[in-house]
């Protein structure tokens, strides 16, 4: 049997957590469940891990690897859901921090501990050393296909 390319396999790999994601992303929005999309709730939980800081759309296109065009999207669908505000900053007037609503906030505990029961059962009975060689090797991943994009 032949062995399956790295990509096939990521690619299976983000379709299995889009599923699990999935089961979990149902949300009670305005007296009816509401659907946050797996960039949506991703987004939602670094916000509320960075709550204090300043957060700008090119901040979550850095850590989320998309470009300008896909995040704009997606926080637009936020938006229209009452999850985030796009707020002015004093000092740059071209800026817009991104920052939770009272909305997603009392639902971003909800989101954050899925997350947690997810990273559990996707690392069940991989050790320590395994977990931080994988990580290790997917950032080098990451980075050869960004140098791409520099190019």
């Amino acid at each position: 049997m032949a062995q399956k390319d790295i990509g096939r396999l990521l690619a299976e790999l983000n379709n299995l957590i889009h599923r699990e994601i999935i089961k979990t992303s149902q949300i009670q929005c305005d007296d009816k469940k509401d659907i946050v999309s797996q960039s949506g709730s991703c987004i939602i939980a670094y916000l509320y891990d960075h709550k204090g800081s300043d957060v700008y759309g090119r901040d979550l296109e850095q850590e989320f690897s998309v470009r300008r065009s896909t995040m704009s999207k997606v926080l637009t669908v936020l938006e229209q859901k009452d999850l985030i505000k796009r707020v002015d900053v004093d000092h740059d007037k071209r800026l817009k921090k991104i920052v939770l609503t009272e909305k997603a906030q009392l639902f971003a505990d909800e989101i954050i501990e899925h997350r947690l029961v997810l990273e559990n059962k996707l690392t069940q009975g991989i050790c320590d050393e395994e977990l931080t060689l994988f990580k290790a090797t997917l950032e080098k991943l990451k980075q050869n296909l960004s140098k791409e994009d520099e190019e």
